[in-house]
Parts: C-alpha cells; structure tokens; sequence
C-alpha cells in the first residue's frame, strides 16, 4: 500500500477555485483503480493551506492515476491556483501478517 501526503497553499483569491478543482479531481479518482482513499482537507491553523491524503493499492495504480485526463487537467490548472511549490510524501505501507498485538511503545 502506498499513502501520499500532500500540501499546498492556495494563492490570494484562489481559495475557492483551489477547493473546486479538489473536489473535481477527488470525485474522478475515487473510481480509479487501486484508489483506496483520496481526499483533501483544510489546514486547521492556516484556511488557504490544503492538504491532500491519497492511499493506493500499490505503485502502479499511483502511476495509472497520473496518466487519467482528470489528474493532467488538475495538475495543469493548480500551478495557477498555489503559491510556491506543493509539498509530496510518499510513504510506502507493507502488509504486516496477522498475530498478536504489538506492545505500545
């Protein structure tokens, strides 16, 4: 399983249209294949700072998701919808088999 975790901050006035090309490009990729989750919110300290929390089945449903028409149209319209450079971390989950409950550390 791989997790993408994402921010970006909104330019002044872009607000609005930030969140709209959002919830455009979340309702699309929640139909791709291997998309677990993928959503986005609001920075609770900072309202133009968005973030994005993305969980993939794998590697290759990530990749097949960057080549949807959805995506490209959201990834070429949000450079003009953010100030400065987006920020992407990509943590990869490994399936732990099944036994008892780890100790708390």
């Amino acid at each position: 399983m791989l997790i993408v975790i994402g921010s970006a901050t909104a330019a002044p006035g872009s607000r609005d249209a930030l969140i709209a090309a959002a919830q455009a490009v979340a309702a699309a990729t929640r139909a791709d294949r291997g998309c677990l989750a993928y959503s986005f919110a609001q920075d609770v300290e900072n309202p133009d700072r968005i973030l994005s929390i993305e969980t993939w089945a794998d590697q290759a449903a990530l990749d097949a998701h960057m080549e949807h028409d959805h995506t490209r149209e959201f990834l070429a319209r949000a450079p003009a919808l953010v100030t400065g450079q987006p920020v992407m971390a990509f943590h990869q989950v490994h399936d732990q088999p099944p036994g008892p409950e780890r100790p708390q550390p």
